[in-house]
């Protein structure tokens, strides 16, 4: 059985706690209850798969063995399967529409198993009344093969992935993207792009060795993402770039 479960929503408000106390109904309704402990909220961009898929990729990296994954983000307009998989590395679960937010997860640590939940073609709010109460199965021991049908690991959907592209800003204003430039050597200087904008940046090792207000490049700490970032300022925030963006570098 499960014991640990993760939701990556970009529902904040009550809708979290309603899918807190469906999946803790799920699992106390029966005989003998269940014990399952609820970590607290990872909280995605509203309507980013691109942010959920970075954020449960991230969550999965330190995630104890056999956590459960839940989530919740749908901006698509299309109505897609949901799914259960089972990842290869570390035997995590995973539950939650395929939207592309599971790929980056998937890609990288295999798929054991994958299926397809069974339930009613449309729902409203389908994380609370499908997806919440097959957690609580799940983690009440039930098999994922008991909860739908098999569905091929090649039609796993994946957020779509390029060089520069912003996944996460974070509360400090630091941007976190992918760069596929690894000769940059400290101190060098940069012409960054952004959607237009252009700024003046250093490549570093250590952010806080520089100037407050200026802006760094540097290997970041997740995943072996870089970071774009204003030494003791918003940064980002403040200058308005977002996921979904993509960062120009040109060395000066």
């Amino acid at each position: 059985m499960m014991e640990r479960v993760v939701i990556v929503s970009d529902c904040t408000d009550v809708a979290f706690l309603e899918l807190r106390s469906a999946i803790f109904s799920a699992t106390r309704a029966v005989e003998p209850p269940v014990s399952v402990e609820i970590e607290p909220l990872v909280a995605v961009e509203p309507f980013s798969v691109l942010n959920a898929a970075f954020l449960t990729r991230l969550v999965a990296e330190l995630a104890w063995p056999g956590t459960l994954i839940m989530c919740v983000v749908n901006s698509l307009r299309e109505r897609t399967e949901r799914l259960i998989v089972r990842t290869e590395k570390h035997g995590l679960l995973l539950v939650g529409a395929n939207t592309g937010a599971l790929g980056w997860l998937t890609s990288d640590f295999g798929v054991a198993e994958c299926v397809e939940m069974e339930g009613p073609d449309f729902v409203p709010f389908g994380g609370k009344y499908i997806h919440a109460p097959a957690v609580g199965a799940l983690v009440r021991g039930v098999p994922p093969a008991d909860l739908g049908m098999p569905f091929s690991e090649g039609s796993i959907r994946s957020a779509p992935l390029s060089d520069g592209l912003i996944v996460h800003v974070d509360n400090f204003g630091n941007a976190k993207f992918l760069c596929a430039v690894n000769d940059l050597r400290p101190g060098e200087r940069l012409r960054v792009e952004v959607d237009g904008r252009y700024i003046e940046a250093t490549y570093g090792r250590r952010m806080m060795d520089f100037d407050d207000g200026s802006w760094v490049v540097y290997p970041g700490s997740s995943l072996g993402l870089h970071e774009l970032g204003q030494v003791r300022r918003q940064g980002a925030q403040a200058i308005g770039w977002r996921v979904g963006d993509s960062i120009h570098l040109q060395r000066i």
